[in-house]
């Protein structure tokens, strides 16, 4: 059972990097398209630089996601308690997801200056409207029935929204953590892109710059493959903790 689930992406894996390294050989100049070897050699013996890099955006990806977690289910849990607030501030959460990154990065530079802490905001930015969205959307959906059981049953406020409301809607919480898991790398990239550094040894979004700069095109290719396993290892985390958290009452996890 496990074989059948893991190979059709392993197949597709073996055919992609067969297209790439046919396409590479066609096209005849490895530093605008070098083919997986050199990319893995290129990995190799730039490891120790890559895995400094990694460490960076992790951590600056990281702490963008967890500020995004926090803000955002409880902006959400706000704006479910009244049509008032969420007629007030969704309208705002819509324009902070329209919001673009790359015009208020000066700004955002201006003010908390050229470290770790404007990467981390500019992250947060990205990541946070597909959770308070989510969230919002899963305590508006509770069953009506349920709601009118506790009704009947006069149960407070508070009652009301941590045993039915946010349990009800820890799975449409997870399908927005699970998005901006991938967003909140993309947001340590876009950050490190547009603040830079005085070195090579920033994070990976700095590292491409700079090998971009000396046409190490491989090298390009690593540091954009390793920073789609940090995606990858963080919208995985998230789907296991959800599958840990509905396996053994909600249809979509239960085997």
């Amino acid at each position: 059972m496990k074989i059948k689930k893991i190979l059709p992406p392993i197949l597709v894996l073996v055919i992609f990097l067969i297209v790439w390294s046919i396409a590479a050989s066609l096209y005849g100049m490895p530093f605008l398209l070098p083919n997986p070897l050199e990319v893995l050699q290129a990995f190799v013996s730039d490891f120790e630089l890559i895995i400094g890099g990694l460490w960076i955006t992790f951590q600056e990806a990281l702490y963008g996601y967890l500020l995004a977690i926090s803000i955002g289910i409880t902006s959400a849990a706000i704006m479910s308690q009244s049509k008032i607030l969420e007629r007030s501030f969704y309208p705002y959460a819509i324009l902070l997801q329209t919001l673009p990154a790359v015009a208020v990065a000066p700004l955002i530079v201006l003010w908390f200056g050229f470290d770790m802490l404007s990467v981390v905001i500019i992250s947060l930015i990205i990541s946070l409207f597909p959770i308070i969205n989510n969230t919002l959307l899963g305590l508006k959906s509770t069953s009506t029935n349920l709601v009118e059981l506790f009704q009947m049953h006069n149960s407070s406020r508070f009652v009301n929204f941590f045993k039915l409301r946010l349990p009800a809607a820890i799975p449409h919480i997870i399908a927005g953590l699970r998005i901006s898991a991938g967003l909140s790398v993309i947001g340590a990239i876009v950050g490190e892109f547009i603040i830079g550094s005085g070195s090579m040894g920033g994070g990976l979004g700095v590292m491409v710059i700079y090998a971009q700069g000396d046409l190490e095109t491989a090298l390009v290719m690593a540091l954009i493959l390793t920073a789609t396993l940090l995606g990858f290892v963080f919208f995985m985390s998230v789907t296991t903790l959800g599958h840990q958290l509905l396996k053994h009452w909600h249809e979509s996890e239960i085997t």
